[in-house]
Parts: C-alpha cells; structure tokens; sequence
C-alpha cells in the first residue's frame, strides 16, 4: 500500500525486507494486552508515578477527525489499471457522540484542519465521558492546561482503563 501511495514520489524508493531472524509473531490476545499496558504506562507512568488530569471541554472546542478510513476494494477486485478511487489521506469529520467513549484521540499540533496530515502530534487523549445533553466530553490527559490546538484526530485505538 505505502509503494503504490509513493510510486510518483522523486527519490522515494519502498524496499521490503525480511522478518529478522528470531523475530516471534504474537497472538492478537498478548498484543491488545500489550497495547493496553502502554497506554496505561503514558498516562500514569511506569510505577503509576504519575497523575494525569481530567479535563471537560464544550464539543464546540474541538474538531475531530479521521485520517483514511472507509472501504476499500482490494486492487485484484478492480478492473486492469483502474487506481483505487478511495484516498488514504483522505480527511473526514467526525461527529462527537457516544461513539468516542474510551477512545484515544491524538491531539495535533495543526492550526488549520488542512495541516492536519502535515503536523505532528503533540500527544493523546483519552475520552472518558461524553454528555450529549451538556455537550461536553471528559478526557484524561497527561499533563494539565489547555491542548495545543483544538484538532483532535480519532483512529480504532480504545481502551478500557483498569
């Protein structure tokens, strides 16, 4: 996917390499346990030495977004020399609701929504309420203030504190 995304890049060349020797696959159930001992460690640290905030934000103070998505046919399903018609680093909106509770957001340091795929992230968030009534959402963060920019960009990570 990454080649055919980079195939009309000047001096991007895409080589794939072998698995390194002693390279263990691991099952899906040791890597969602894995994943979610790391989001634990970001916000509270290796030996739970740290505190991060909670925060309640309006949803008017934020914009979430998603990078890609939607899908898509693999290329043997497509007629000979057709290109894929759903683009990668397509930016889509996505609305605040109950769908993003117990999701990690990342917070981009953008200040505009069509610097999104260029900037980088400053750090995670993690949704731990969202009211529909009051139109706020509760979020864990690492440290307290305000986020760096108000674009937030939601990908399929949740997790479910422990």
């Amino acid at each position: 996917m990454i080649r055919n995304v980079l195939k009309n890049k000047p001096g991007v060349d895409v080589v794939k390499l072998q698995k390194s020797g002693g390279v263990v696959s691991r099952n899906a159930k040791f890597r969602q346990k894995s994943r979610s001992h790391r989001i634990r460690e970001y916000f509270y640290g290796l030996a739970n030495d740290l505190s991060p905030h909670s925060n309640i934000a309006n949803f008017s103070e934020f914009s979430v977004f998603r990078i890609g998505g939607g899908p898509q046919a693999p290329r043997s399903a497509l007629p000979i020399g057709a290109e894929p018609a759903a683009d990668p680093t397509r930016l889509a909106p996505v609305n605040i609701n109950r769908d993003l509770l117990h999701t990690v957001l990342a917070v981009s340091f953008a200040k505009e929504p069509d610097q999104i795929i260029s900037s980088n992230v400053a750090g995670f968030v993690f949704v731990t309420d969202v009211d529909i009534q009051r139109k706020t959402i509760t979020y864990l963060a690492p440290s307290a203030g305000e986020l760096p920019s108000k674009y937030l960009i939601a990908g399929t990570v949740t997790w479910l504190e422990t």
